[in-house]
Parts: C-alpha cells; structure tokens; sequence
C-alpha cells in the first residue's frame, strides 16, 4: 500500500512519533510488569523503525 503524504505531513507525523517515542520510554522506565514492558519495548522499536522511514522520505524530499 502507498500513501502520498507531503513535507508538511511527514514533519507533523515525525513530530508526534518522536514525543510518543519519548513518553514510551517514561512508561518502560516506571512499567513494573514484565509481559507490559516488554510490549512497550517492542512498541518503541516498531516506533523507532517508522521515524527512522519518515527521515529518510523527508530527506528524499530535500533533495
């Protein structure tokens, strides 16, 4: 599946997965559940991959 997005889009999207990426690590910092934390490390790779994709379409779109 592709989805257009533009610059704008990219930048907001980047914005938001960087703050949740950030608030994830809050969560596994202070998360005393094993199953639920290891859910959230999951969840914060999955992130991390997804803001890794949006940096390089928004550097793709710089150039």
């Amino acid at each position: 599946m592709n989805i257009e997005l533009s610059k704008e889009d990219l930048m907001l999207i980047n914005m938001l997965l960087s703050k949740e990426e950030g608030m994830t690590r809050v969560e596994i910092h202070h998360c005393f559940s094993r199953d639920y934390k290891n859910f959230l490390k999951e969840r914060e790779k999955h992130i991390g991959d997804l803001l890794a994709r949006i940096k390089e379409a928004l550097a793709a779109i710089k150039e």
